[in-house]
């Protein structure tokens, strides 16, 4: 039987390539061609997505109510979240009278420009994103502002499904555990985790029997690129080792999640020590913590959401965390992505890490700290 070892194939190729340089440069071209529209095509997309989060925030930012609710689908089916209080609206009508009431009531309280300062967004316009923005102090509580993780389902170009993450140990311990201040707080919300207990609801949490890539009206929220991303990353964190994980990281990537914090509550606002830079140290966290953080082993893919240059997704803790979260069923969070080149350049993970028993919110952390990881 004839065999070609790799030197010979190699060699052979060369010889090909040499005696057809003609259609080699021009294959080449096509290629360089596909890449730099590829390359041209993600840019506009971001750009796109930017201009809209800019203005969703923005109006948002001015209590410009009848402009900020002009950015959600009118339908019956659009909802907004937030997964760690337990907070639905259904529909448009009561989105806008919502919003309508409460940013009246920031206008009158704070002023304009008082309120949401956008930082950070991904994803695809035409799908699904996940934005990053900071509701600041006064707005809702007294201690600190909040850093929020919000995923949001496209329709046409409109959010139909808005749904927030946040830490509430980026608060002070009045507004966690009570008694709340509110004198000064435009929208005071009170004590979150009254007496150091984890908030807890019969109600069903959100994000709630959502579709893993079809959104609440029924549109697709990811590209088929970022749905096997999103699948193939959870898998490696679920079964994986760290080594596998690391293989999906650019050299220079950056790295959010709020167990990075070692200090006690009350840190900072825009992801402020909850993060970090690099594979070396990104290697390190997953090599200490792969088999503990929440998101990894035992964790459920919920919902993906993005397009070929970024996005993120829904997550369900189990395993070891099966009884956390505010049905106790799970504790739930999400990861934003951005990708360059088909690689993860920034990853965020949020999560209300008070929802974790102390005791394994401690030791998580203590590993992490052994590890040698430090905020950036």
């Amino acid at each position: 039987m004839f065999h070609m070892g790799r030197r010979s194939f190699a060699q052979a190729a060369a010889v090909a390539a040499a005696a057809l340089p003609g259609r080699v440069a021009r294959a080449q071209d096509a290629d360089w061609g596909r890449d730099a529209d590829r390359l041209i095509a993600d840019q506009f997309r971001r750009e796109q997505l930017w201009a809209f989060a800019r203005s969703f925030y923005g109006t948002k930012d001015l209590c410009d109510s009848a402009a900020f609710n002009a950015h959600f689908a009118q339908s019956g089916a659009a909802l907004y979240q937030d997964a760690t209080l337990n907070i639905n609206f259904s529909g448009y009508t009561q989105i806008a009278a919502d919003f309508t009431s409460f940013l009246a009531t920031a206008l009158a309280r704070l002023g304009p420009g008082r309120f949401s300062k956008l930082f950070h967004v991904t994803g695809d316009l035409r799908f699904g994103a996940i934005a990053e923005y900071v509701d600041l102090q006064n707005t809702f509580y007294s201690t600190n502002g909040i850093t929020i993780q919000t995923v949001l389902d496209f329709d046409n170009g409109q959010v139909a499904r808005d749904t927030d993450y946040w830490d509430t140990r980026e608060l002070g311990a009045s507004d966690i555990i009570g008694p709340a201040v509110t004198a000064g707080v435009a929208l005071p919300l009170g004590t979150i985790h009254a007496g150091g207990v984890p908030l807890a609801s019969s109600t069903p949490a959100p994000p709630g029997p959502v579709s893993l890539a079809t959104g609440v009206t029924g549109r697709p929220s990811a590209s088929s690129d970022m749905v096997y991303f999103a699948q193939t990353l959870h898998q490696a964190l679920t079964l994986g080792s760290a080594r596998d994980v690391l293989e999906f990281f650019t050299e220079d990537a950056a790295y959010v999640n709020p167990l990075i914090h070692q200090g006690p509550v009350l840190y900072g606002n825009f992801d402020q020590t909850i993060q970090i830079k690099g594979r070396e140290l990104i290697g390190r966290l997953f090599q200490a913590g792969l088999q503990l953080l929440p998101d990894c082993r035992g964790s459920t893919l919920v919902h993906v959401v993005g397009g070929p240059s970024g996005g993120g997704f829904e997550w369900k803790a189990g395993g070891p965390f099966i009884h956390t979260g505010i049905n106790r069923d799970g504790l739930v969070g999400c990861t934003a992505l951005d990708l360059t080149n088909g690689k993860i350049s920034r990853m965020s993970v949020k999560f209300d890490t008070f929802q974790l028993a102390p005791q394994d919110y401690e030791y998580i952390r203590s590993a992490i700290r052994r590890a040698g990881v430090r905020d950036a």
